[in-house]
Protein backbone atom coordinates (compact mmCIF):
# COMPACT_ATOMS: atom_id res chain seq x y z
CA UNK A 1 0.00 0.00 0.00
CA UNK A 2 0.97 3.44 -0.67
CA UNK A 3 1.40 5.89 2.46
CA UNK A 4 -1.91 7.53 1.10
CA UNK A 5 -3.72 4.38 1.06
CA UNK A 6 -3.00 2.99 4.36
CA UNK A 7 -3.99 6.43 5.81
CA UNK A 8 -7.41 6.44 4.00
CA UNK A 9 -7.87 2.73 4.57
CA UNK A 10 -7.43 3.20 8.61
CA UNK A 11 -9.80 6.33 8.24
CA UNK A 12 -12.55 4.22 6.43
CA UNK A 13 -11.71 1.00 8.82
CA UNK A 14 -11.12 -1.17 6.04
CA UNK A 15 -8.56 -3.99 5.48
CA UNK A 16 -4.52 -2.45 5.85
CA UNK A 17 -1.04 -3.86 5.81
CA UNK A 18 -0.28 -1.70 9.31
CA UNK A 19 -1.12 1.02 11.20
CA UNK A 20 -0.12 4.67 9.41
CA UNK A 21 2.16 7.05 11.14
CA UNK A 22 3.13 10.49 11.54
CA UNK A 23 5.19 13.19 13.38
CA UNK A 24 5.24 16.75 13.89
CA UNK A 25 8.35 18.15 15.31
CA UNK A 26 9.12 21.41 16.85
CA UNK A 27 12.20 22.98 14.29
CA UNK A 28 14.57 22.27 16.99
CA UNK A 29 13.68 18.56 17.23
CA UNK A 30 13.61 18.56 13.15
CA UNK A 31 17.09 19.67 12.99
CA UNK A 32 18.35 17.06 15.93
CA UNK A 33 16.70 14.07 13.91
CA UNK A 34 18.67 15.31 10.36
CA UNK A 35 21.40 15.20 12.05
CA UNK A 36 20.76 11.21 13.41
CA UNK A 37 19.83 10.45 10.31
CA UNK A 38 22.38 12.52 8.06
CA UNK A 39 19.31 13.90 5.90
CA UNK A 40 17.01 16.49 5.62
CA UNK A 41 14.44 14.39 4.10
CA UNK A 42 12.44 13.55 7.18
CA UNK A 43 9.62 12.34 5.75
CA UNK A 44 11.70 9.70 4.26
CA UNK A 45 13.59 9.23 7.42
CA UNK A 46 10.85 8.66 9.68
CA UNK A 47 8.34 7.08 7.37
CA UNK A 48 5.89 9.72 7.55
CA UNK A 49 2.59 8.65 5.94
CA UNK A 50 1.18 13.15 5.43
CA UNK A 51 2.65 15.80 3.98
CA UNK A 52 0.91 19.33 4.22
CA UNK A 53 -0.16 22.33 1.83
CA UNK A 54 -1.33 25.44 3.01
CA UNK A 55 -3.47 28.20 1.98
CA UNK A 56 -1.39 31.94 1.32
CA UNK A 57 -2.24 35.24 1.41
CA UNK A 58 -4.25 36.45 -1.46
CA UNK A 59 -2.50 37.63 -4.82
CA UNK A 60 -1.35 40.65 -4.22
CA UNK A 61 -1.68 41.31 -1.33
CA UNK A 62 1.26 42.95 0.84
CA UNK A 63 1.79 42.07 4.79
CA UNK A 64 2.20 45.26 6.45
CA UNK A 65 5.72 45.30 8.57
CA UNK A 66 4.52 46.86 12.03
CA UNK A 67 8.56 46.12 13.08
CA UNK A 68 11.25 43.65 13.40
CA UNK A 69 10.61 40.45 14.72
CA UNK A 70 6.54 41.23 14.52
CA UNK A 71 4.50 40.08 11.68
CA UNK A 72 1.07 41.70 10.76
CA UNK A 73 -1.97 38.77 9.55
CA UNK A 74 -4.25 39.27 6.84
CA UNK A 75 -7.03 40.01 9.97
CA UNK A 76 -4.99 42.39 11.81
CA UNK A 77 -3.64 40.71 14.76
CA UNK A 78 0.12 40.97 15.35
CA UNK A 79 2.44 38.21 16.35
CA UNK A 80 6.02 37.79 17.88
CA UNK A 81 7.93 35.21 17.49
CA UNK A 82 11.19 35.93 19.32
CA UNK A 83 14.29 33.47 19.14
CA UNK A 84 13.20 32.56 22.80
CA UNK A 85 10.47 30.09 21.36
CA UNK A 86 12.67 27.98 19.29
CA UNK A 87 13.67 26.36 22.52
CA UNK A 88 10.51 25.44 23.76
CA UNK A 89 8.46 25.14 20.22
CA UNK A 90 7.38 27.38 17.43
CA UNK A 91 4.76 29.10 18.62
CA UNK A 92 4.77 32.82 18.85
CA UNK A 93 2.90 35.40 21.19
CA UNK A 94 0.11 37.36 19.95
CA UNK A 95 1.24 41.40 21.14
CA UNK A 96 -1.64 43.12 19.21
CA UNK A 97 -5.53 43.14 18.30
CA UNK A 98 -7.64 44.79 16.30
CA UNK A 99 -10.93 44.72 17.86
CA UNK A 100 -10.37 46.74 20.99
CA UNK A 101 -14.53 46.45 21.78
CA UNK A 102 -16.97 43.48 21.43
CA UNK A 103 -18.15 45.29 17.96
CA UNK A 104 -17.33 44.53 14.14
CA UNK A 105 -18.33 48.60 13.46
CA UNK A 106 -15.60 49.85 11.26
CA UNK A 107 -14.00 46.14 10.87
CA UNK A 108 -13.55 45.02 7.24
CA UNK A 109 -12.86 40.87 7.04
CA UNK A 110 -10.59 39.14 4.44
CA UNK A 111 -11.78 37.34 1.43
CA UNK A 112 -11.19 33.70 1.69
CA UNK A 113 -12.49 33.72 -1.91
CA UNK A 114 -9.92 36.12 -3.15
CA UNK A 115 -7.55 34.61 -5.78
CA UNK A 116 -4.35 33.23 -5.38
CA UNK A 117 -4.76 31.32 -1.65
CA UNK A 118 -4.74 27.73 -3.01
CA UNK A 119 -1.87 28.44 -5.26
CA UNK A 120 1.12 26.42 -4.22
CA UNK A 121 -1.27 23.30 -3.25
CA UNK A 122 -1.05 21.54 -6.96
CA UNK A 123 2.91 21.25 -6.82
CA UNK A 124 2.89 19.85 -3.13
CA UNK A 125 0.49 17.29 -4.64
CA UNK A 126 2.58 16.42 -7.71
CA UNK A 127 5.74 16.11 -5.67
CA UNK A 128 4.02 13.88 -3.41
CA UNK A 129 1.76 11.60 -5.20
CA UNK A 130 1.65 8.78 -2.24
CA UNK A 131 1.32 10.59 0.76
CA UNK A 132 -1.53 11.76 2.31
CA UNK A 133 -1.83 15.18 1.26
CA UNK A 134 -3.62 17.55 4.18
CA UNK A 135 -4.08 21.42 4.04
CA UNK A 136 -4.65 23.80 7.58
CA UNK A 137 -8.22 24.73 7.47
CA UNK A 138 -9.49 28.32 9.00
CA UNK A 139 -10.90 27.53 12.51
CA UNK A 140 -13.81 29.45 14.27
CA UNK A 141 -12.20 29.73 17.75
CA UNK A 142 -8.24 30.85 17.48
CA UNK A 143 -8.59 33.46 14.87
CA UNK A 144 -11.05 35.06 17.20
CA UNK A 145 -9.63 35.20 20.36
CA UNK A 146 -6.56 36.39 18.07
CA UNK A 147 -8.92 39.64 17.02
CA UNK A 148 -9.83 39.83 20.38
CA UNK A 149 -7.27 38.88 22.92
CA UNK A 150 -7.71 35.81 24.62
CA UNK A 151 -8.57 37.22 27.95
CA UNK A 152 -11.16 39.58 26.38
CA UNK A 153 -12.89 36.94 23.88
CA UNK A 154 -13.46 34.70 26.87
CA UNK A 155 -15.07 37.36 29.21
CA UNK A 156 -17.29 38.14 25.86
CA UNK A 157 -18.17 34.27 25.51
CA UNK A 158 -19.84 35.36 28.45
CA UNK A 159 -20.99 38.36 28.70
CA UNK A 160 -21.76 39.39 25.08
CA UNK A 161 -22.50 36.19 23.29
CA UNK A 162 -24.63 38.12 20.67
CA UNK A 163 -20.64 39.40 19.70
CA UNK A 164 -19.46 36.05 20.08
CA UNK A 165 -21.78 34.74 17.44
CA UNK A 166 -21.86 37.06 15.05
CA UNK A 167 -18.09 37.14 15.01
CA UNK A 168 -18.48 33.57 14.55
CA UNK A 169 -20.74 33.32 12.02
CA UNK A 170 -18.54 35.89 9.93
CA UNK A 171 -15.60 33.28 10.62
CA UNK A 172 -17.29 30.51 9.59
CA UNK A 173 -17.92 32.61 6.06
CA UNK A 174 -14.32 33.58 5.26
CA UNK A 175 -13.71 29.27 6.46
CA UNK A 176 -16.10 27.92 3.93
CA UNK A 177 -14.91 30.38 1.21
CA UNK A 178 -11.59 29.31 1.86
CA UNK A 179 -12.10 25.74 1.77
CA UNK A 180 -13.94 26.06 -1.46
CA UNK A 181 -10.97 26.64 -3.22
CA UNK A 182 -9.39 23.28 -2.58
CA UNK A 183 -12.05 22.05 -5.23
CA UNK A 184 -9.93 20.10 -7.62
CA UNK A 185 -6.50 20.33 -6.09
CA UNK A 186 -6.01 16.95 -5.24
CA UNK A 187 -6.09 17.89 -1.56
CA UNK A 188 -7.18 14.31 0.65
CA UNK A 189 -8.21 15.93 3.69
CA UNK A 190 -8.02 19.01 5.87
CA UNK A 191 -7.25 19.70 9.17
CA UNK A 192 -9.32 22.73 11.46
CA UNK A 193 -7.05 24.10 14.45
CA UNK A 194 -8.92 25.12 17.19
CA UNK A 195 -7.65 24.38 21.14
CA UNK A 196 -10.93 24.43 22.90
CA UNK A 197 -9.47 21.93 25.89
CA UNK A 198 -8.03 22.69 29.03
CA UNK A 199 -5.90 19.36 30.44
CA UNK A 200 -8.87 18.09 32.57
CA UNK A 201 -11.77 20.07 30.87
CA UNK A 202 -13.27 22.35 27.86
CA UNK A 203 -12.45 26.21 28.00
CA UNK A 204 -15.97 27.13 28.33
CA UNK A 205 -18.54 24.87 29.09
CA UNK A 206 -20.26 21.92 26.93
CA UNK A 207 -23.69 23.74 26.93
CA UNK A 208 -22.59 27.26 25.69
CA UNK A 209 -19.95 25.25 23.17
CA UNK A 210 -22.95 23.79 21.89
CA UNK A 211 -25.13 27.51 21.93
CA UNK A 212 -22.22 29.52 20.08
CA UNK A 213 -19.90 27.34 17.96
CA UNK A 214 -21.71 24.07 16.68
CA UNK A 215 -23.85 25.20 13.76
CA UNK A 216 -21.09 27.10 12.68
CA UNK A 217 -18.50 24.01 12.71
CA UNK A 218 -21.46 21.97 10.85
CA UNK A 219 -21.38 24.65 8.40
CA UNK A 220 -17.72 24.74 7.86
CA UNK A 221 -17.21 20.86 7.89
CA UNK A 222 -20.09 20.18 5.86
CA UNK A 223 -18.55 22.51 3.44
CA UNK A 224 -15.42 19.94 3.56
CA UNK A 225 -17.39 17.34 3.41
CA UNK A 226 -18.52 17.89 -0.09
CA UNK A 227 -15.79 18.27 -1.70
CA UNK A 228 -15.03 14.47 -0.69
CA UNK A 229 -12.64 15.83 1.95
CA UNK A 230 -11.12 13.97 4.96
CA UNK A 231 -12.46 16.37 7.80
CA UNK A 232 -10.13 16.59 10.76
CA UNK A 233 -10.12 18.16 14.03
CA UNK A 234 -6.82 19.84 16.17
CA UNK A 235 -7.89 20.40 19.58
CA UNK A 236 -5.36 20.14 22.40
CA UNK A 237 -6.41 19.31 25.92
CA UNK A 238 -9.34 17.14 26.99
CA UNK A 239 -12.16 17.40 24.79
CA UNK A 240 -14.25 14.40 25.94
CA UNK A 241 -17.12 16.17 26.18
CA UNK A 242 -17.90 17.22 22.98
CA UNK A 243 -16.74 14.32 21.14
CA UNK A 244 -20.22 12.88 20.19
CA UNK A 245 -20.82 16.57 18.94
CA UNK A 246 -17.77 16.32 16.76
CA UNK A 247 -19.28 13.16 15.27
CA UNK A 248 -22.27 14.90 14.75
CA UNK A 249 -21.30 18.09 12.59
CA UNK A 250 -19.41 15.47 10.51
CA UNK A 251 -15.81 15.40 11.92
CA UNK A 252 -14.00 11.98 10.68
CA UNK A 253 -10.57 12.22 12.30
CA UNK A 254 -10.12 13.88 16.20
CA UNK A 255 -6.24 15.16 16.74
CA UNK A 256 -4.09 14.89 18.96
CA UNK A 257 -5.49 11.62 21.00
CA UNK A 258 -3.77 13.17 24.54
CA UNK A 259 -3.04 10.04 26.73
CA UNK A 260 -2.36 13.15 29.60
CA UNK A 261 -5.88 14.28 29.17
CA UNK A 262 -7.74 11.84 27.50
CA UNK A 263 -8.84 8.20 28.66
CA UNK A 264 -7.51 6.56 25.53
CA UNK A 265 -9.04 2.50 25.78
CA UNK A 266 -12.48 5.38 26.94
CA UNK A 267 -12.23 7.45 23.45
CA UNK A 268 -11.68 3.69 21.26
CA UNK A 269 -14.45 1.85 23.33
CA UNK A 270 -17.24 4.29 23.08
CA UNK A 271 -16.15 6.79 19.97
CA UNK A 272 -13.90 4.19 18.02
CA UNK A 273 -16.69 3.03 15.79
CA UNK A 274 -17.41 6.46 14.48
CA UNK A 275 -14.14 8.52 14.87
CA UNK A 276 -11.07 8.07 13.69
CA UNK A 277 -8.55 9.48 16.57
CA UNK A 278 -4.48 10.48 15.85
CA UNK A 279 -2.09 10.76 18.38
CA UNK A 280 -1.73 8.69 21.71
CA UNK A 281 1.72 8.90 22.75
CA UNK A 282 2.75 11.18 24.97
CA UNK A 283 4.40 14.42 24.46
CA UNK A 284 4.13 15.70 27.72
CA UNK A 285 5.36 12.63 28.91
CA UNK A 286 6.56 9.48 27.68
CA UNK A 287 8.48 10.94 24.79
CA UNK A 288 10.22 13.80 27.26
CA UNK A 289 10.36 11.93 29.89
CA UNK A 290 10.72 8.37 29.19
CA UNK A 291 13.29 5.83 28.68
CA UNK A 292 13.42 3.95 25.30
CA UNK A 293 12.09 0.73 26.46
CA UNK A 294 9.01 3.13 27.86
CA UNK A 295 8.18 4.94 24.21
CA UNK A 296 8.53 1.20 22.53
CA UNK A 297 5.62 0.13 25.22
CA UNK A 298 3.29 2.85 24.46
CA UNK A 299 3.76 2.06 20.97
CA UNK A 300 2.94 -1.09 21.20
CA UNK A 301 0.16 -0.64 23.24
CA UNK A 302 -1.31 2.05 21.00
CA UNK A 303 -0.77 -0.35 17.57
CA UNK A 304 -2.36 -3.46 19.68
CA UNK A 305 -5.51 -1.21 20.78
CA UNK A 306 -6.04 0.35 17.50
CA UNK A 307 -5.20 -2.87 15.33
CA UNK A 308 -8.07 -2.75 13.19
CA UNK A 309 -7.45 0.74 12.30
CA UNK A 310 -9.21 4.24 12.72
CA UNK A 311 -5.75 5.19 13.82
CA UNK A 312 -2.79 7.15 13.07
CA UNK A 313 0.05 6.72 15.59
CA UNK A 314 1.70 10.23 16.61
CA UNK A 315 3.09 12.01 19.56
CA UNK A 316 0.00 13.80 20.62
CA UNK A 317 1.44 17.36 19.63
CA UNK A 318 4.71 18.15 18.72
CA UNK A 319 7.56 16.15 19.95
CA UNK A 320 9.05 18.78 22.45
CA UNK A 321 12.60 20.22 21.91
CA UNK A 322 13.90 18.63 24.89
CA UNK A 323 12.96 15.07 23.69
CA UNK A 324 16.15 12.26 24.11
CA UNK A 325 16.31 11.91 19.84
CA UNK A 326 16.76 8.10 21.14
CA UNK A 327 13.06 8.44 21.84
CA UNK A 328 12.16 9.65 18.70
CA UNK A 329 14.24 7.19 16.66
CA UNK A 330 12.44 4.40 19.12
CA UNK A 331 8.75 5.57 17.64
CA UNK A 332 10.08 5.46 14.14
CA UNK A 333 11.35 1.80 14.53
CA UNK A 334 8.47 0.28 15.91
CA UNK A 335 6.37 1.58 13.53
CA UNK A 336 8.35 0.73 10.29
CA UNK A 337 8.60 -2.58 12.23
CA UNK A 338 4.82 -3.74 11.73
CA UNK A 339 6.16 -3.66 7.94
CA UNK A 340 8.04 -6.37 8.63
Amino acid sequence: MTKRERVLASVRRQPLDAIPWQFDLTTAIGQKLCAHYGTDDLLTATGDHLVWAGFREPAGFVAENPGEGLYRSEFGSVWARAPRDLSVGDWGELVSYPLREPSLQGYTFPDGAAAGRASGIPAVRQQYPDHLLVVGGAGLFEPAWALCGFENYLGYVMSDPGFVAELTERLADFSCALTEQLAGMGVDGIRFGDDWGFQDRLMVRPEVWRRLFKEQYRRTFGTARRLGLVVMIHSCGNITDILPDLIEVGVDVVHPLQPEAMDVPFCHREYGRDLSFWGGLGSQSTIPLGTVEDVRREVQQRLALFWNGGYILAPAGAVPTDAPVGNVVAIVDEAFGQLA
